[in-house]
């Protein structure tokens, strides 16, 4: 039996995309004929999936930095184990798209605009979820209005930040 639910669900997140997308890409590449599509397709989804677990993950640690919470340790497993699965499929994402589109008019620019438009899709679709995720949190806590927005737009603001310093430097 599984004891903790958490820590299944937070290994299934990220090693299913992690494993499977690879091969998946490979797949749809040999029955896919526009190659300009399957990459710009493969590239967004790819890290979308793995990208908006790891924002609300960062979103929800900061809060609970903000309301003095004890309980961290699944944010804090959350956020290393995406950041070594984000890291580990853009190796990935990288290198087929340098072994698929060798004699191709495509450039890195492309793959770069693909990255920015998913951290900018991760971080929208992240923060709306997140402010159900911080309704339903912030309810156990006796403080006023003001005090609750305040909080969740500090915990908001992170993911924001590292989205728009991802735009202007990839």
């Amino acid at each position: 039996m599984i004891k903790n639910m958490d820590s299944f669900k937070l290994s299934y997140v990220y090693f299913f995309p992690v494993v499977f997308f690879p091969f998946l890409n490979i797949y749809q590449f040999r029955n896919d004929v526009d190659i300009k599509s399957w990459l710009f397709r493969n590239l967004l989804v790819s890290f979308i999936v793995i990208l908006i677990p790891l924002f609300l993950n960062l979103s929800m640690i900061i809060t609970k930095f903000l309301y003095k919470d004890q309980d961290k340790n699944t944010e804090y497993r959350a956020i290393g184990l995406g950041l070594l699965c984000f890291v580990f499929l853009t190796g990935s994402n990288y290198y087929q798209f340098q072994k698929f589109t060798v004699g191709t008019d495509l450039s890195i620019d492309y793959y770069r605009m693909a990255l920015m438009l998913s951290f900018l899709t991760a971080c929208f679709i992240s923060s709306l979820y997140f402010t159900l995720k911080y309704k339903k949190y912030s309810q156990t806590y006796l403080i006023n209005f003001n005090a609750k927005t305040i909080r969740l737009m500090a915990s908001t603001a992170i993911t924001f930040l590292i989205t728009m310093i991802a735009f202007f430097v990839v």
